[in-house]
C-alpha cells in the first residue's frame, strides 16, 4: 500500500483511480461487452454493492462532491423549508432538490471538469496499456507498482468478492450461449480456457438455469477429457464450484456431469488407456485425472447425507440411481483387462466412508439398498472378489516404488474396500435381504452364513498379517455392543472355525512342550483370536453363546446342569497354553487376561470357568507369591509341580484378581488358597494409585471376615473419610458455593463408600474400631457439642445402615451404648416445657434408629418410622420419646387370637402320623400338606412348625446321603425310626437309640470354659429376640426364659461350634421362639441338624464353625454359595433386575447375605420366617436361594425406582416388604427348583463334601 499511494493523484478522475477502477472491474467489463451494458452495471453496483464504493473513483467523486455542492445544497434546502412555511407538498421533496442541483449553473462546470479529467486519464491509459495495467496486475510481490487486486486492501482475488457475484446478475443469456458456442469449436483451447474462466466467476448456479446449459455441461464434460493441464484443472474447479452451491439442479447436475465424464473413460476407446489394468500396478501419475475426479466424487459423496433430506427426493433418487450404475459400469464384462470404477474407488477411499454415511440414516438406507437391488452386480462383484482374494492370497506386501502401487498393494486395497462395504451391507436388516448372491465359481448360492465361514477360515496361523487384521477388525466392530450382529457370527460359526484353528495351534504347543518357551507364536492369528472373542464376550448374548455352547437356552427346563462342555472351556484352554509360553508378548497376554475377565464378568461365567484349569494355575502361581501363605499348604522339599508354571507378572495379573474379588465365588476361592491377601494388597493399591477404588470390590471383600481385616490394615478407611469431610465443607471447590441440591449428592456420593462397609458386621466392626474411623465417628455421634455440626448428620446416617444388620445392632450396643447416647441426645432436644421433643431431621434420624434397633418384626409387627425428614407430614408424625420403652404407637395392635386350632392338611397330617415311621416316605407327604396348606393363603401356626421341624430332622437323618462327611451319627440299619412320641420326651437327640445318649454324653463332657461364655454382643441379641419372642406371644416357659436360651446358647458354643463366634447365633435362638422357649426339644434339634448337610445351610454359625472341625472351606463361603447362586439364577430368570441390583454403585448383594444370615429377623413377619425355615427343611437347601429370588422379585419395583442411585443400599436395608407370602411364590419357586436344581444344589452341598465333586444329592 505504501507503494501504491506515492503514485496516487488526489485530483478525482486521476489516472491511478481509472486504473484502480479497471482492475478491479476487468472480469465484469469484459463480460458486459457493450458500452450500454458496462454503464447499466455499473449503475446497478452503485445502487446493490457497498464494496462498489470501496474503489479509489468512487471515493473521490463522492468527496468532490461533496465539497462543492455541500453549500449550494444547504442553501436550497432552506428555500424550500421558507417556501412551503413547513410544510411538505405531495411529490418527493428529494426529487425537487436534485432538480434544483442539477440545474444550478455550477453543476455542469463541476460534470465537464471531472469528464475532461477521465478522458485524459484514460487516454494517456490506453496510450500505455502494457506498461500501465498488464505490468501492474502481473508484476511481481516486491514490485511497488503491484496492484493489490480486492477493493477493501485485502489479499482475497477479486474473483471472490461481492463485486464479482453480484456482477454475474448481468450476463445476458446470449452471452452463456456464446459460451457454448467456444466449446462447440473442437480444441479451441484458449477460446475454452477464457470460456472456463468466465464461469468460474459466476454465480456457481446461474449457468444451470440458462437453456444452453446441455450444451455448456458437454464442453466442460469434455475439457475434462483434455490432455492440457490448465483445461482439466479449470473444468475441475468449475465443477467443484458448482457442487459447493446452493441450488439443488446445480448440485445435482454438476453431480451427475462427473459420473458421465468418468463413464466416459471406460466408453471411448482412445480414454480407456488412461484406466489401469485390473491385475497389475496402478500408476498414480498415468490415471491422475480420473482419480482425481472420483476423489471429488468420493469427497461430496461423505458430506451428501448431511444434506440430502433438503433435496427434492428425486434429485437424490437420480444422484443414488446414476452412483451405483457408474459402480456396476464394466463389472460384468469377464473380457475387460481394465479396473472398473469399483475397484478405483478402492484406491481413493480403502474404507469405503462414503457408503457407510450412506447407510448410516434409515432414509440412506432404504434409497442406497433399493439401489443396490436395480444394479445386483456391485454386492455380487464385491464377494466375489473378496472369496477370489481369500482363495488366491499373496502372502505379505511389497514396498511401493515412486507414484507406482504395485500389485499386492493394489489387491490388498480393493479386498479392504470390498471388505468394508459387504460388512456396511450385512449390519442391517435390508442389507441381508439382498443376500444370497449367485458367485460363478461356487456351486451353491453364497448365504451370509457362507461368506462369514469363508472370512473367519482366512484367520489361519498360515495367512498373512494383514488379511487376518483386516477380517478381525471387521469383526470386531460389527459385533461389538450389538447382540443381534454378535449372534449373526456366532450362528455362522465363528467361534467353531477360530476354535478349531486354535486347538491345532494348542496342539502344536503340546507337542513341542520342551521347548515351548522357544517356540515362535503366530501373532496375527492369535490376536485376531482373542480380539474377536472379546468383542463377542462384550455382548449378553456373545457371552451366553460362548459359555452355554451353541444355541443354548439357559432358562429351559434342564438350566445349566446340561452343559458339559462350552466353548469357554476351549478359550481357556487356549489362553493356559498362551500364558506358558515365554514368547507370547505383552500386548497378547493382555488380552488373555481381558477374555478371562469377560468370562468371569457374570454370575454364569463364575459358574462355567471358576473350575478351570487356569485358575488352579493362577492360584498356584500366586501362592509362589505370596509371603502369607500357610506353611501347610506350600508344596514341601523337591515335589514335582502339579501344573506348568504361568509367565505371567503379578501387575499382568491384576486385571483378572480384581475380576475375582468382583464375586463371592472368587473372594472366598482366593481365601481358602490363602492368597487373598496378596490379591487384596495389589488391586486396592493400584485402584488407590489411579485414584478410583471400586466400592463393588470393597462390599465382595468385607463379605469375607479376613477380607474385611486386610483392608483395614490397608488404611483405606481413612481416605474416605477426608473425600467426605471435603464436601461437607466444600474445600477444593469451585469459589462460589454449590447449588444445595448438587451438594447433597455430593456428600451421598462420598458417603457410598463408607456405607459399603456398614452394610456388613465385620464392614461395621472395621469402621469402628481402631484401625478404622472410631476417633473420627464417636466424637460426632455422641458429644452433645457436635450435635448441630453437619457431621453429626453423616454420622447418624452410617449409624443407621449399620443397625439395619442385626448382628451390628449388638455389637454396637455392647461396645458404645448408642442406645443409651441417642436417648441423652433426644432428651437433650426436649423443648423448654419438657413436654416434646423439637423435631429436626437428626431428631428424626435417631428416633427411626432407636425404634429400628430396639424392637425386632416385620410388616405389621412394628412401625419403622421415617428415616428423613422429607417424609413426615402431619399425619403420619411419629411419636418422639426419651427413654425406653417404645411407645405404643410403634407397635400395632395385634388381631385376638383364637382358641380354637383350625384342622387344617398339615395338622391332620401330623395327627394321622404321630406315631407312624417318620422316614423319607414321611417327608414327601408332608411337603405336599405344607404345600397345600401354603398355596390355600393360609399361616402354619408356630405350634404346628415346631412338630415339622423335629419330626423332619429326624426323618432326614434316617438317610445317609443327608448326612454331614464325618459326622458321628450313623443312620440305623432299618428304613427309619419308630417315636412313640413328639412331646420331647424321647431321648435328645431324637433317634430314640442308646448311641444318641452315648454321643451326648462324649459332646458334653470336659467343656472348655472359654466355650462356655456369653459375650456382651450375645447377651444384647438375647434381650432383643426375648423381646420379640414376648412381642409375639410365642414364649410358653417360666420367668427361666432368659436363663434357659443363654445356656442353650452356651451348650452349641461348646458341643456344637466347638467355638466362641463374634457373630451372633440366630438360628438358634429362632429356634428357641419356635419350641416356646423349650431349651430341651430345641437342644435335640440342633445336635440332630448338625450331623446334617441341610443344618450347613440353614444354621449360619454351624456353617463358620465347620472350617475348624472339618477341615473344609471358610465358613462364609456357604453364604457366598447362597448369594452366588442367587446372582446366578436371576441372571437367567430375572435379567433387568439383576441389571438394575448390579447397576448400583454399592454392591446391593451384601444385604441379601446378611438377610439369610438373621433367617429375615426383621425383614419378614414371624409367620414368613418360619415358612422359610420349612420349605428349606422340607423342600431341599436350594430352596434358600428360590426363596430370596422370589422375595426380590416381589419388591422389584423399589429396586429397579432407585437402580443406580447412591441412596440404593439404604433403601434396601429399610425397605418394608409389604404384602409378602411365601404360598404366594411358591408356584414361582417349584419352577426355578425344576430348572436350576441340579445346578444350585451341587453347588451349595460341594464344600461339605470331602470327595469334591463326586457327591450325589438326593432330589437331583
Amino acid at each position: 500500500m505504501e507503494g501504491r499511494s506515492k503514485h496516487d493523484d488526489p485530483s478525482v478522475g486521476s489516472k491511478a483511480q481509472v486504473k484502480d477502477l479497471l482492475t478491479h472491474m476487468d472480469p465484469m467489463i469484459y463480460l458486459a461487452g457493450t458500452a450500454d451494458n458496462t454503464s447499466e452495471m455499473l449503475s446497478y453496483l452503485a445502487d446493490m454493492d457497498p464494496a462498489f464504493h470501496k474503489l479509489e473513483l468512487v471515493k473521490s467523486l463522492r468527496k468532490f462532491m461533496r465539497e462543492k455542492l455541500s453549500a449550494n445544497i444547504e442553501k436550497y434546502v432552506d428555500d424550500y423549508l421558507q417556501e412551503q412555511k413547513g410544510k411538505m407538498r405531495s411529490e418527493n421533496p428529494v426529487d425537487s432538490l436534485v432538480e434544483r442541483v442539477t440545474s444550478s449553473e455550477e453543476f455542469p462546470a463541476i460534470v465537464t471538469n471531472i469528464r475532461e479529467n477521465l478522458e485524459t486519464s484514460v487516454l494517456d491509459i490506453t496510450n500505455h496499456f502494457d506498461d500501465e495495467i498488464v505490468t501492474g496486475i502481473f508484476a511481481e510481490e516486491e514490485d511497488e507498482l503491484a496492484y493489490n487486486v480486492s477493493p477493501n486492501g485485502s489479499s482475497e482475488s477479486s474473483l471472490n468478492s461481492s463485486l464479482n457475484q453480484s456482477g454475474l446478475l448481468f450476463l445476458h443469456p446470449a452471452q452463456y450461449h456464446n459460451i457454448a458456442k467456444a466449446f462447440q469449436i473442437k480444441r479451441d483451447l484458449q477460446g475454452w480456457t477464457d470460456s472456463l474462466n468466465i464461469l468460474i466467476a459466476v454465480t456457481p448456479g446461474e449457468p444451470v438455469m440458462q437453456d444452453c446449459w446441455p450444451d455448456i455441461k458437454r464442453g466442460i464434460r469434455e475439457c475434462l477429457f483434455e490432455e492440457s493441464e490448465e483445461v482439466f484443472e479449470k473444468s475441475l474447479k468449475v465443477h467443484s464450484k458448482i457442487l459447493t452451491s446452493q441450488v439443488h439442479n446445480a448440485v445435482k447436475e454438476a453431480y451427475l456431469n462427473l459420473i458421465e465424464a468418468v463413464a466416459g473413460f471406460y466408453l471411448s476407446k482412445r480414454l480407456i488407456s488412461k484406466i489401469p489394468l485390473k491385475e497389475g500396478p496402478v500408476d498414480l501419475k498415468g490415471c491422475e485425472k480420473v482419480l482425481r475426479i472420483i476423489k471429488i466424487l468420493v469427497e461430496f459423496q461423505r458430506e451428501l447425507p448431511l444434506l440430502w433430506i433438503r433435496y427434492p427426493e428425486r434429485f437424490i433418487d437420480d444422484m443414488v440411481e446414476a452412483t451405483f450404475s457408474l459402480l456396476a459400469l464394466n463389472l460384468g464384462n469377464k473380457d475387460s483387462k481394465h479396473a472398473s470404477v469399483f475397484d478405483l474407488y478402492s484406491i481413493i477411499d480403502p474404507q469405503a466412508l462414503w457408503f457407510r454415511s450412506w447407510v448410516h440414516g434409515q432414509w440412506g438406507r432404504n434409497k442406497t439398498f433399493s439401489a443396490m437391488k436395480s444394479n445386483s452386480v456391485v454386492l455380487l462383484y464385491s464377494v466375489s472378489f473378496c472369496i477370489r482374494h481369500i482363495e488366491n492370497e499373496l502372502g505379505d506386501l511389497e514396498a511401493n516404488t515412486g507414484t507406482t502401487l504395485n500389485a499386492s498393494i493394489v489387491q490388498h486395497l480393493r479386498f479392504t474396500f470390498f471388505l468394508h462395504f459387504i460388512m456396511s451391507v450385512i449390519s442391517f436388516s435390508d442389507g441381508r435381504k439382498l443376500f444370497p448372491v449367485n458367485i460363478p465359481s461356487k456351486e451353491e448360492l453364497v448365504t451370509i452364513q457362507a461368506l462369514i465361514q469363508i472370512l473367519v477360515k482366512a484367520i489361519d496361523i498360515k495367512v498373512s498379517k494383514p488379511v487376518i487384521m483386516e477380517i478381525s477388525t471387521q469383526f470386531q466392530q460389527f459385533c461389538a455392543q450389538d447382540e443381534l450382529k454378535c449372534w449373526i457370527l456366532c450362528d455362522s460359526g465363528v467361534v467353531e472355525s477360530l476354535l478349531q484353528e486354535g486347538s491345532s495351534l494348542e496342539a502344536l504347543l503340546c507337542e513341542k512342550k520342551e521347548d515351548i518357551g522357544q517356540m515362535e507364536i503366530p501373532t496375527p492369528f492369535v490376536q485376531a483370536f482373542l480380539s474377536i472373542m472379546e468383542s463377542i464376550l462384550s455382548t449378553q448374548m456373545g457371552q451366553k453363546y460362548l459359555l452355554l455352547g451353541r444355541k443354548r437356552k439357559p432358562s429351559s427346563k434342564s438350566g445349566l446342569s446340561s452343559v458339559t462342555s462350552s466353548p469357554a472351556h476351549e478359550i481357556m484352554d487356549f489362553i493356559l497354553s498362551l500364558l506358558k509360553s515365554k514368547n507370547v508378548s505383552s500386548n497378547l497376554r493382555r488380552l488373555c487376561i481381558c477374555v478371562c475377565c469377560s468370562m468371569i464378568s457374570s454370575p454364569v461365567g463364575v459358574h462355567i470357568c471358576i473350575e478351570h484349569p487356569l485358575f488352579e494355575n493362577l492360584i498356584e502361581y500366586l501362592q509362589e507369591k505370596s509371603d502369607s501363605i500357610s506353611p501347610q499348604k506350600l508344596p514341601r522339599g523337591d515335589a514335582p509341580r502339579e501344573n506348568e508354571p504361568l509367565h505371567l507378572s503379578i501387575p499382568q495379573s491384576l486385571p483378572l484378581l480384581t475380576a475375582l474379588l468382583l464375586t463371592y465365588k472368587g473372594v472366598y476361592l482366593l481365601e481358602s488358597r490363602g492368597v487373598l491377601s496378596l490379591a487384596v494388597t495389589q488391586v486396592l493399591s493400584e485402584m488407590a494409585r489411579k485414584g478410583d477404588v471400586s466400592t463393588k470390590v470393597l462390599s465382595c471383600i468385607c463379605s469375607s471376615s479376613k477380607g474385611c481385616s486386610l483392608i483395614g490394615s490397608l488404611n483405606v478407611l481413612r481416605p474416605f473419610w477426608n473425600t467426605l469431610c471435603c464436601k461437607v465443607n466444600q474445600e477444593d471447590e469451585l469459589p462460589w458455593p454449590a447449588p444445595e441440591e448438587d451438594r447433597e449428592e455430593d456428600i451421598i456420593g462420598a458417603m457410598a463408600p463408607l456405607t459399603v462397609f456398614t452394610s456388613t458386621f465385620q464392614g461395621t466392626q472395621l469402621l469402628f474400631s481402631e484401625e478404622g474411623l472410631r476417633d473420627v465417628l464417636l466424637k460426632p455421634l455422641f458429644s452433645d457439642d457436635e450435635m448441630l455440626k453437619e457431621t453429626h448428620s453423616i454420622a447418624l446416617h452410617l449409624l443407621s445402615s449399620a443397625t439395619s444388620v442385626l448382628d451390628s445392632v449388638a455389637f454396637l450396643q455392647a461396645s458404645f451404648k448408642y442406645q443409651e447416647n441417642l436417648l441423652s441426645q433426644q432428651q437433650h432436644m426436649q423443648s423448654s416445657d419438657g413436654t416434646a421433643v423439637i423435631v429436626d431431621e437428626n431428631s428424626i434420624l435417631r428416633n427411626h434408629i432407636l425404634v429400628k434397633s430396639y424392637m425386632l418384626g416385620g410388616n405389621g409387627e412394628r412401625w419403622v418410622p421415617p428415616m428423613v425428614i422429607e417424609e413426615v407430614t402431619s399425619a403420619s408424625m411419629p411419636p418422639l420419646f426419651i427413654q425406653y420403652p417404645l411407645p405404643r404407637e410403634y407397635t400395632p395392635e395385634k388381631p385376638i387370637k383364637s382358641m380354637h386350632k383350625k384342622q387344617n392338611d398339615v395338622w391332620r397330617f401330623l395327627t394321622d402320623t404321630r406315631h407312624g415311621l417318620h422316614d423319607i416316605g414321611w417327608l414327601n407327604h408332608c411337603r405336599k400338606a405344607v404345600r397345600t396348606v401354603l398355596m390355600s393363603g393360609e399361616d402354619i401356626k408356630t405350634w404346628l412348625v415346631m412338630d415339622i421341624l423335629e419330626r423332619a430332622v429326624r426323618s432326614l437323618l434316617t438317610s445317609a446321603e443327608e448326612l454331614l462327611p464325618g459326622s458321628p451319627f450313623v443312620p440305623p440299619p432299618s428304613a427309619g425310626s419308630v417315636t412313640s412320641s413328639s412331646s420331647g420326651a424321647s431321648s435328645p437327640s431324637g433317634l430314640g437309640m442308646d448311641l444318641s445318649s452315648t454321643l451326648i454324653s462324649q459332646m458334653i463332657s470336659d467343656p472348655d470354659d472359654k466355650l462356655t461364655t456369653i459375650t456382651g454382643t450375645q447377651l444384647v441379641a438375647v434381650e432383643l429376640i426375648l423381646r420379640y419372642g414376648s412381642d409375639l406371644q410365642v414364649l410358653t416357659g417360666s420367668g427361666l426364659v432368659k436363663e434357659n436360651l443363654i445356656n442353650l446358647l452356651k451348650f452349641t458354643q461348646s458341643n456344637i461350634l466347638l467355638s466362641t463366634a463374634e457373630k451372633c447365633d440366630w438360628f438358634t435362638m429362632v429356634l428357641f421362639l419356635v419350641f416356646g422357649g423349650n431349651p430341651d426339644r430345641c437342644q435335640s434339634v440342633l445336635l440332630n441338624m448338625s450331623g446334617l448337610l441341610i443344618g450347613g445351610i440353614m444354621w449360619p454359625s454351624f456353617s463358620d464353625s465347620l472350617m475348624a472341625s472339618h477341615e473344609l472351606l471358610p465358613g462364609e463361603i456357604t453364604l457366598a454359595g447362597i448369594v452366588h447362586n442367587v446372582q446366578l439364577v436371576m441372571s437367567i430368570e430375572l435379567p433387568i433386575l439383576f441389571m438394575s441390583i448390579q447397576k448400583s454403585g454399592t454392591c446391593l448383594w451384601s444385604v441379601v447375605g446378611e438377610w439369610v444370615r438373621c433367617i429375615f429377623l426383621g425383614v419378614l413377619p414371624w409367620n414368613e420366617v418360619c415358612h422359610y425355615l420349612m420349605l428349606v427343611l422340607l423342600q431341599g437347601p436350594d430352596y434358600a436361594v428360590y426363596f430370596v429370588v422370589a422375595l426380590l422379585r416381589h419388591i422389584q419395583s423399589v429396586i429397579n425406582k432407585h437402580a443406580g442411585s447412591p441412596k440404593a443400599l439404604i433403601v434396601l436395608q429399610t425397605v418394608s416388604i409389604n404384602g409378602w407370602r411365601a404360598g404366594d411364590h411358591l408356584n414361582f419357586m417349584e419352577v426355578l427348583s425344576r430348572r436350576h436344581r441340579r445346578t444350585v444344589l451341587p453347588a451349595l452341598l460341594t464344600p461339605f463334601s470331602k470327595l469334591r465333586h463326586q457327591y450325589t444329592p438326593r432330589q437331583l
